[in-house]
């Protein structure tokens, strides 16, 4: 009698008894197929032909040599089993439907079954993970070669032919048999429980492998089978503890649990399955140190089964609950998700009970609650749960205005994931809003304008019931006056009653007047039915406002994400302004052109569909404005359309800063060059510009003529098409009526020139060629007509500029028509010549002036210097193209020339007539050799002694005529009393003193007194921007007076310091001045009050930080400059500076072990109280992690030990030694330095103050505590920033 339970304790102490010498290892494949022939035309016939001995005996065999054996021939036993026991449930079926047969006599067959399955399918999946562990080795290296992983054999599925769907088919038998009443099949229970104890073990087994659980045919039959078990045969608390275990072990069963659970939960009555899991969940403890994957995985499955089946997770709430305190943080992540998805799950409800209303209130204010939470994960999952939550059906109102106020509170989180997933919420509450009466548009002045009307509304509704209240009352009173009064006793008890009742009405009307706006007593139920409308549209129009103004609360920091270093963070930002743009919120344009500016960000490569965030923030930006602006209507025809583009692009220009539409210009021609912009509409933008019909507003002409300049970057062929267009109208009558217009015609001009033709991406030298146009063209008349316009406007002079860039850009002589314009300028301004120069009359801010009859219009003067002024920066510009030109020339000539010669010398006995023509074709570059010489540096030299020489003093030349008139000019600023003149006179002589080296070397001591003594910001900053580009273009000079570029950091005006901070900027970053000493006064533009400042400054230490070591090599510098002298700044300001600066260089312990000793050095050289508690702050900045950095601070004791009087002095060593001894795991030897450090501070401390224990110091006073306050919020800052 075959026993299964004793067979499978036989099979856990090693093989059971076989009576038979038979083995497949190693015998003859043909004997294999015979013998498994025979065995599975017995089991076809008759599955009771397993209780055979000899037939079981081979069966047996066969489960014990499955390692052994060939993969197809496994293949073909496991399907002679499979198909065995599908015959054998046949038969069980038959008999158990068939009264009179005893089912019994089945049991023994089933249990043969059960145990060779056990057997072949366990020695089976050991085979597999034997055979992937020895076939691991030798593929891995030919996979990774080849691109596919090794791991591709470690499935049952690959090494055995239709292993899995032989496991398929097993498990749905398995199933159907078990709903068969089994009880009738074995006399006993435990012997039945033995049986599917069996399939249930190898179930276990099968989801342990991944590429099962990951087929879902397999898992939907391998789950319906443990649910019958769990249904039928009391299979409960093994199930609780199978579910239990997987979810502790294997991480890819995790959310397969949730599946089994929803199963069980749904469709087998398995309530008892869930609350027993969950509440072996609720009981609990998790940590984040110490258990990783154990939070995980359960987390995992709690929120998958908030998905699936949240009914059944909503009964065990109250135990769960307590997971929202746990110490894994992943716990309460996982928490705050599931309580997202039972939001929904309630509010999708359609029976709206007050308890339901209950539990989303309590799960709400649970949200809320975690928006707080310590761990910035929670806090991001948080904002996720809200973003699914809101855009679900229900919009939950009253709720909303609440969560919006979180949201905006963590767009300044310091966690850069949680203000990204901050950004993308309220992007989801801005998509999602309620208030769609009007559009969904969001117009503060649209809503407002509702809302006085509505209001308006309700207060003539409420006059108008005042006044029939009022009519009623008076006819009640004339009637009461009108009674007979015989029984004055009940009548003065009936007055008693009625006072009482006319007091229960005033104080309900009193009630009212707090409650609603406006009481419905009284009315009709059409007025009434009208009021409570008009109610109703108040209070939307109201929250709609607030909606707003929340919105515009944080756009101002949506601003500031748009420059930050993350990009997701930067992306998510975009999409929210390009949504605020869509549905009208003020203020969102601000952010459309602030986004113009990442157009300068580095774009990526990545264009196979990936992430935005890898695809770049470039790509995504030219998304959001082809979205915004080119992308057309399906409801509008082409022309509609074409007009539409047109339109939005020209109001792009609309109110552009300089610096906006310079980016602007950039984005517009990358789409161009994409040919994302079509030609109707470059022909529309054409017709709007030379629209002549009617009058048009000056605005939209000139948004025309800015895209088309920017279009042209692109596409030189929008210019060369249609030239006569530009020269009538913006070089004709509407050029003059408009000087911007003619500006901005100037600019699209200019690109006829091959400077600003070039094509993005084009390499050096492969621009197309373009020839310069002779001066006889149009195009110079009508510049020239700009250039000598009499009208006073200021706009003159930019449009005066860019006619002279075009000039210099397309002519050929354009120093003989520059020439000829200045001699027409110089006509109106022939009186004012300088007899002599008085330096001590120079005086910027006097207020005496010379007399009138000496001088000439102040305008006509200053339109004659600033012309000569950009005409200097013009010829150095065309002195260094034609260098550049020449030297191109010589470069291409070498090779020719050397060919030519190694020709010459192989042709030796060629006739003497042929050498001489040889010789005569050489004659043309011979000239050009004497002219510009024979190597780039000569022709160097050549234009270089022509600028220094001839520009300024050359007998020809006419700058060299005016020079001494803007010397002139510029000491007699006072005297003159003009403001524009004094600030172009300015300018002109800072461009004039970068052509010669002599003439600045002169007039270097006017310009630095200009910048000391001049009272007009635009003069300062002009002169600081002037003495960068002398440094630029003569170092040699400002090498003495260097201190004078560090001076206008001072300046009173944020303009001067801003424009002083970028050119310092420049010039350091890219080498051009070397720090000695000044980088103490770049520090100190860290505490400006101007944020612009402040943060150009921060910008600046972060770039050089990634230059040479530069702020640890001027750090003792810094130090001194910012806590010695008359500038030093305070102590607060000094500890926020220091805090910023030393983050460049803790990560690096060679620098730290150098700056401990040098700042201990300069403990010795002080005796300065304040200096000393700086250099002790620094020193606390340190992070000392190595015994070396410890050992140089006790080694330099003796130079700070009389320093250790000072409380806050003794604090900081205290703190430094506190910080070393936490620093993770220390070394024996570093703890050894650090006791006897902390031993000799303490002796150093009593002896400093005369005390036998220097314990007795270890707070901080007041002003310490509130240095460390501001500097701890300042880091907060910092990583916010």
């Amino acid at each position: 009698m075959f026993n299964l339970h004793e067979q499978l304790l036989s099979l856990q102490e090693g093989e059971p008894k076989i009576h038979t010498t038979f083995t497949f290892d190693g015998v003859d494949s043909t004997i294999a197929k015979r013998t498994l022939n025979e065995l599975t035309d017995k089991l076809v016939v008759n599955g009771e032909n397993i209780n055979n001995e000899a037939t079981f005996d081979k069966l047996m065999c066969f489960a014990r040599d499955v390692a052994a054996m060939d993969p197809k021939l496994v293949a073909r036993g496991l399907d002679m089993l499979v198909t065995g026991f599908e015959n054998q449930i046949k038969q069980v079926a038959s008999t158990l439907s068939t009264p009179g047969y005893d089912p019994t006599r089945h049991a023994e067959a089933l249990d043969r079954y059960a145990f060779l399955f056990q057997w072949a399918v366990e020695r089976g999946e050991s085979t597999a993970s034997q055979s992937r562990t020895a076939q691991a080795k030798p593929r891995k290296r030919r996979g990774n070669a080849s691109g596919t992983s090794s791991s591709g054999a470690s499935t049952v599925a690959e090494v055995v032919p239709g292993w899995k769907g032989k496991l398929l088919d097993l498990y749905v038998h398995v199933q159907q048999l078990m709903q068969l009443p089994l009880g009738r099949v074995w006399n006993s229970v435990p012997e039945r429980d033995t049986f599917i104890g069996v399939f249930m073990r190898l179930a276990h087994k099968a989801m342990e492998n991944p590429a099962y659980a990951k087929d879902g045919d397999f898992q939907t039959a391998l789950f319906s089978t443990l649910c019958v078990w769990l249904q039928n045969y009391n299979g409960l608390y093994s199930l609780v503890t199978m579910i239990t275990q997987n979810l502790q072990h294997y991480e890819h069963l995790c959310e397969a649990m949730a599946q089994l659970v929803q199963l069980a939960y749904d469709e087998y009555g398995g309530t008892q399955l869930a609350d027993e899991v969950l509440r072996d969940i609720a009981a609990k403890s998790f940590s984040s140190v110490h258990d990783k994957s154990g939070p995980k995985n359960t987390a995992r499955f709690l929120v998958r089964l908030s998905q699936l089946a949240p009914k059944a997770l909503l009964r065990q709430m109250g135990l769960l609950i307590r997971h929202l305190d746990s110490e894994a943080h992943i716990m309460r992540s996982a928490m705050s998700d599931v309580i997202g998805h039972l939001v929904l799950y309630l509010a999708a409800q359609e029976e709206q009970t007050e308890i339901t209303k209950n539990q989303i209130g309590e799960y709400f204010d649970i949200i809320e609650q975690r928006f707080q939470d310590a761990h910035y994960l929670v806090r991001a999952k948080v904002l996720q749960v809200c973003q699914f939550v809101c855009s679900g059906p229900a919009k939950f109102p009253k709720r909303r205005p609440k969560l919006v106020g979180l949201i905006v509170g963590r767009l300044e989180d310091k966690a850069t994931n949680v203000r990204k997933h901050a950004i993308r919420a309220l992007s989801v509450m801005l998509e999602t809003h309620p208030f769609s009466l009007d559009g969904a548009e969001l117009r503060v002045e649209r809503l407002e304008a509702s809302l006085e009307k509505i209001t308006d509304e309700l207060a003539e509704m409420t006059a108008q019931t005042a006044k029939q209240s009022a009519k009623v009352s008076v006819a009640e009173a004339s009637e009461s006056a009108d009674e007979d009064d015989e029984d004055k006793d009940d009548e003065d008890k009936d007055s008693d009653d009625e006072e009482k009742d006319d007091d229960a009405t005033a104080n309900g009307e009193d009630a009212q007047e707090n409650g609603p706006d406006f009481d419905n007593a009284g009315l009709s139920p059409e007025t009434a039915a009208k009021a409570m409308h008009l109610q109703f549209q108040q209070r939307y129009y109201r929250d709609a406002l607030y909606f707003v103004y929340q919105l515009q609360e944080a756009q101002p920091i949506l601003l500031q994400l748009l420059g930050s270093t993350n990009k997701g963070e930067v992306i998510e930002a975009m999409d929210y302004f390009v949504s605020a743009v869509r549905f009208r919120v003020d203020g969102a344009q601000e952010g459309i052109r602030r986004m113009s500016h990442l157009v300068w960000t580095p774009s990526t490569s990545a264009t196979d569909g990936s992430t935005e965030e890898t695809r770049g923030v470039r790509a995504k930006l030219l998304d959001s404005y082809m979205q915004l602006y080119l992308t057309p209507s399906d409801r509008l025809s082409v022309s509609e359309n074409t007009s539409r583009i047109t339109r939005n692009l020209i109001s792009l220009t609309f109110g552009a800063t300089l610096a906006e539409l310079t980016s602007l210009e950039e984005l517009i021609r990358t789409l161009m060059s994409e040919d994302k912009i079509g030609a109707l509409v470059v022909d529309k933008l054409r017709s709007v510009y030379a629209y002549t019909k009617q009058q048009l507003p000056q605005a939209q002409r000139r948004g025309a003529i800015i895209i088309l300049g920017m279009l042209a970057q692109a596409s030189r062929a929008i210019v060369t098409d249609d030239i006569d267009m530009y020269l009538r109208i913006g070089l004709g009558a509407y050029g003059h009526e408009d000087l911007v217009l003619a500006k901005y015609t100037c600019m699209i001009l200019q690109c006829l020139g091959s400077s600003r033709a070039k094509r993005p991406g084009q390499a050096p030298g492969q621009e197309e060629e373009i020839k310069r146009l002779p001066m006889t063209n149009p195009i110079f008349d009508g510049l020239q007509r700009i250039l000598e316009e009499p009208r006073r406007d200021p706009e003159w002079f930019p449009a005066a500029e860019q006619a002279l860039n075009a000039i210099y850009a397309l002519g050929e002589k354009p120093d003989a028509l520059a020439a000829r314009i200045v001699r027409n300028q110089a006509k109106l301004v022939q009186g004012l010549l300088p007899k002599k120069h008085d330096d001590d009359a120079m005086d910027v801010d006097t207020n005496e002036t010379l007399p009138v009859s000496s001088l000439v219009d102040p305008w006509d003067l200053t339109r004659l210097l600033f012309v000569v002024g950009h005409i200097a920066i013009k010829e150095i510009v065309l002195l260094e193209s034609v260098e550049a030109e020449l030297k191109r020339r010589k470069s291409d000539e070498q090779p020719q020339r050397k060919k030519r010669a190694s020709q010459g010398a192989k042709k030796k006995g060629r006739k003497s007539n042929a050498m001489q023509v040889d010789s005569d074709s050489d004659d043309g570059d011979d000239e050009l050799n004497q002219i510009a010489g024979t190597t780039e540096d000569e022709i160097g030299d050549i234009v270089s002694a022509i600028r220094e020489r001839e520009l300024l003093f050359g007998s020809k030349s006419v700058l060299a005529l005016f020079a001494p008139l803007l010397v002139h000019v510029c000491h007699n600023l006072g005297k003159f009393g003009d403001k524009l003149l004094a600030v172009h006179a300015t300018a002109a002589l800072a461009k004039f003193m970068c052509i010669s080296s002599s003439f600045c070397e002169t007039n270097l001591p006017l310009l630095l007194a200009l910048l000391q003594r001049a009272k007009s910001p635009a003069i300062r900053s002009n002169v600081a921007i002037a003495l960068g580009d002398i440094t630029v273009c003569f170092n040699n000079l400002i090498g003495e007076n260097v201190h004078y570029l560090y001076g206008p950091l001072h300046d009173t005006d944020p303009r001067v310091k801003k424009t002083t901070l970028m050119v310092l900027t420049h010039l350091i970053l890219n080498g051009m001045v070397k720090v000695k000493g000044q980088l103490g006064e770049m520090a100190k533009c860290l505490e400006d009050k101007d944020p612009r400042v402040a943060d150009m400054a921060r910008l600046f230490f972060s770039e050089l930080s990634t230059k040479d070591n530069a702020v640890y090599n001027n750090l003792p510098d810094i130090i001194s400059s910012l806590s010695m002298g008359t500038n030093a700044v305070n102590e607060e300001s000094f500890a926020r500076i220091m805090k910023f600066l030393f983050d460049f260089i803790k990560e690096k312990d060679r620098q730290t072990d150098n700056v401990v000793e040098k700042l201990c050095q300069r403990f010795r050289n002080t005796t300065d109280e304040r200096q000393s508690r700086d250099i002790a702050f620094c020193m606390a900045l340190l992070p000392f992690k190595s015994e070396r950095s410890v050992r140089r601070l006790l080694d330099g004791l003796p130079c700070y030990q009389d320093k250790l009087a000072d409380s806050r002095v003794y604090k900081h060593f205290v703190d430094i030694a506190h910080k070393a001894r936490t620093q993770g795991a220390q070394k024996q030897e570093t703890k050894t330095v650090l006791d006897e450090y902390e031993l000799k501070l303490k002796e150093a401390r009593a002896k400093a103050t005369g005390e036998d224990d220097g314990d007795e110091l270890l707070g901080v006073d007041k002003d310490d505590a509130q240095i460390q306050s501001q500097v701890s919020q300042y880091s907060d800052d910092e990583e916010m920033a």
